[in-house]
Parts: structure tokens; sequence; C-alpha cells
């Protein structure tokens, strides 16, 4: 008889809600009885210790008998030190057990007539040794004769046996309560093992039917994978040839933009060289100087062009390594008449090249205009130059320092000239702000030119 598709469901589904409410059951009942069974591992194991500890209480009592009679006979020390040690043990022995049975109020009872027999044979043990050591030492054997802890011992022996008795009795019971209790977990585990393989064995019945199904239905998803397949396979190649292509563009385009920072490059060099020409064959001074000025703003514009065009990242630039080499291609083409020293403090952080060139060449004009106007009559000077972000990373701050003559000083004010508006347009182009101020470093009084602008991170 084949079954309907609803019919194997309904079966299915009461299959394992049976399954389920059994598992549940037995699940509880082990849990219920497993907890049962640590209870009762937890007595005997409770049982085991107070008659260990019991026989460590009576192996101290009788050590201490024997330490004190070797002691009495051979006068040796260290059957003293056995003695000492054996009351030691016998009194830890005895708090643990107190501890142990304190639930117990007939083991207490009998812990503590067992307590009294111990002090009454500990008190003949000390006297025996006090006797001794006040004698001339050779009554020892008179004194043992003479003592009455045989048969205190005895009766302590009694009284400990009766205590261990009652423990075993005790053990015996509780492991035979646990017994039971493993059988009955036992018992209901088997009882559901059997429920649930039987409605395994007719679940298995039902996949062999779903099986003869899903067969079918397989070969049908066979044949619809391999034109999937076939059709995955298409679009992979075209994705393949699009990709080559898109690398090819990429590469002819690097190509292209490294060839444009080339001829920029060639052709501002090309430009300071007319410059340079011009300025060699004018006559007027004024004029000379102009277009030398000129000229060095060239070369400070292609030199920063030859920086990025070095860069394998287009889109941002490393501004300590980048503002460094600017530095050092205008420690090369400045013409210092004085000894000047250039030094840079630059964060670790990265700006984008469209912003570069504007950086280079607004710091080429702050340190230009420092070496022609701040150090008149002076043989020596110091500028300093620092780039950082500020504290919460979102403004760039660009600092040029100077220990010249300052702002307030009767020299050519740099920034009133064509300097001077050159730096006002390159801040104004960033977005930013100029801020002049007295200098702190060096020994004269110096100037201070902050420029604070907008941050742009990587992406």
């Amino acid at each position: 008889m084949t079954l309907t598709r609803r019919q194997r469901t309904m079966i299915a589904l009461v299959s394992v809600g049976i399954g389920l409410l059994v598992l549940f059951a037995a699940a509880a009942a082990a849990f219920f009885f497993n907890q049962a069974s640590n209870r009762a591992d937890g007595l005997v194991t409770h049982t085991i210790t107070v008659i260990t500890e019991a026989l460590q209480y009576q192996s101290g009592v009788q050590g201490a008998v024997i330490g004190e009679r070797a002691f009495l006979i051979t006068r040796d020390e260290q059957f003293l030190t056995d003695y000492e040690n054996s009351l030691a043990a016998y009194q830890q022995a005895r708090d643990n057990i107190r501890e142990l049975t304190r639930d117990n109020p007939a083991q207490q009872l009998r812990l503590d007539n067992i307590d009294i027999q111990a002090q009454h044979i500990t008190a003949s043990l000390k006297r025996s040794i006090t006797e001794f050591e006040g004698s001339d030492g050779r009554a020892g054997e008179s004194i043992v004769r003479q003592s009455n802890v045989d048969a205190l011992l005895a009766d302590f022996n009694d009284m400990m046996s009766m205590l261990i008795r009652e423990e075993q009795a005790l053990l015996q019971t509780r492991r035979h309560e646990q017994q039971a209790t493993d059988r009955l977990v036992g018992q209901i585990i088997l009882g559901a093992l059997a429920i649930i393989s039987g409605l395994l064995i007719l679940q298995l019945a039902m996949l062999r039917e779903q099986n003869r199904a899903q067969q079918a239905r397989n070969t049908q998803i066979m044949a619809l994978n391999t034109e999937l397949e076939h059709h995955v396979a298409e679009r992979t190649k075209e994705l393949e040839a699009a990709k080559k292509s898109l690398e090819e563009e990429n590469l002819r385009v690097e190509s292209l933009l490294r060839d444009l920072h080339h001829r920029v490059g060639n052709s501002l060099q090309l430009v300071a060289s007319f410059l340079s020409l011009q300025a060699n064959q004018v006559e007027g001074e004024e004029a000379k100087s102009t277009l030398r000025a000129a000229r060095g703003r060239v070369l400070s514009i292609a030199a920063t062009q030859r920086r990025l065009a070095m860069n394998t990242n287009h889109e941002f630039v490393a501004a300590g390594h980048f503002i460094k080499q600017i530095v050092d291609d205008l420690k090369t083409n400045l013409n210092f008449e004085q000894n000047i020293e250039i030094t840079t403090d630059v964060g670790a952080f990265d700006i984008p090249s469209r912003d570069a060139v504007t950086i280079g060449v607004l710091i080429s004009e702050m340190v230009t205009n420092a070496v022609k106007y701040a150090f008149a009559g002076r043989e020596s000077g110091l500028i300093h130059v620092a780039f950082h972000r500020d504290g919460q990373g979102e403004r760039c701050v660009l600092t040029v320092d100077d220990d010249g003559v300052g702002l307030s000083s009767g020299a050519s004010n740099p920034h009133g000239g064509l300097g001077g508006r050159i730096i006002e347009s390159l801040v104004a182009a960033l977005g930013g702000e100029i801020e002049r101020t007295p200098s702190g470093i060096g020994q004269g009084p110096g100037a201070r030119l902050i420029v604070t602008y907008p941050y742009a991170s990587p992406a």
C-alpha cells in the first residue's frame, strides 16, 4: 500500500511528537534519579570519609600509647617525638569527625564518650612521662606495668569499633539505595530506547518510500544542474574577459597618468628655464628679482609634481615622506646667504593627492618668505615646519616658525607683497584659515604662521 504525501507527513509528525515526549519524560526521569544518585554518591563518600577519620582518630591514640611506652623503655627521644605527632594527628582527626557527624546526634553522643576516654588515656600517658622524667631514668618498665592505659585503651577501641560499625551499616544501606536508583535509571533509559527504536523502524520504512520518489526528483535536478553549470561557465568566461579588459584599461590609464606627470614636469622645467633666461637678459634689479621669484615658484610646483609622480598611490600620499622631500628640495634650490637650518615635525597620516601640490607650494612660499625677510642682518637662523592633525582628527594644522626679526620689526613685510597674497590664495583654495603670531623658538622674537584646514581622510 502506497501512502500519500499527506499521510506520510502526519505519520512522521506523530512519530516525532511521541519520540520527543518519550525523550522528554526519559530525560526528566533521568535527571531526577541522577540528582538522587548524586546525593547518594555524596552520602556514600561522606560515610567513607567518616570511617577514615575514625580510623585516623583510633590510630592516633594507639600511636601515642606506643610512642609513650617505647620512650619509657628505650629512653629514645625519637619515640617521644612520635608520641607528640600521634597526639596532634588524633586531635586533628577528632575535629574532622566532629564536623562530619554534626548532623547525626547518635554518633555525636558516641563521640562524646570516645573523647572522654581519649582524654583519660592521654592524661595517663602524660603522667607516666612526667613521672619518668622526674625519676632517675631507670623506672620506665615499672611505670609501664603500673599504668592503667591498657584497660582504658581497650574500652576506647570498643567504643570506636561501635562507631565504625554504625557508619559501616549506614554505608551499606546507602550503597543499596544507590544501586536501586541506578537500576531504576537504567530501566527507564532502556524503556525509552525501546520506544524510540520502534519509532525509528517506522521512520526507516517511510524513508525507503521517500527515497524512491527522491530518486526520480534527483534525476530531474541533475538535468537542471547540468544546464545551470553550462550557463555559469559561459557567464564566468564573460566576467573573466571583462576583468581582463578592465585590468588592461587600468594599466593604460596608469601609463597615461605617468606620462602626464612626466610631461607636466618637463613643461614646468622648461618654463623655469625660460624665466631664468629672461631674468639674465633684463637690466632692472626689480625685474630680475621678480623673474627669479617666479622661477622659484615654478620649480617648487615642478618638484611637488615630481614627488607625486613617484608615489604608487595616486589618491593619497604619506604626509611625512612628502613634506620631508619638499623641504629637502628647498634646501637644495634656495641659495642661502646665511647659515639657515630647516627642521620638520610631521605626523604619520595621509593627505589627498589633490591637496598635496597646494600644500607643497604653500610650504615653499612660507619658507621662502622666511628666508628672504626674517634674518636680515644675521648670519644664521632657524626655520621649523610642523604638520599635524588636531586632537579630534578633523582638521590639519600646518605651522612654519622662524626665530628671525619678528612681525613687528622694521623689515619688509612678507605678508603684504606677492608672496603673502599667494599664501592667502593657497589657504583659501584649501578652505582653511591663517593666523600670524610671534614664534616660540630660538632667541629672536620670530614669526609663526599657522594654517588650519579641513582634513579629508582616506575612505
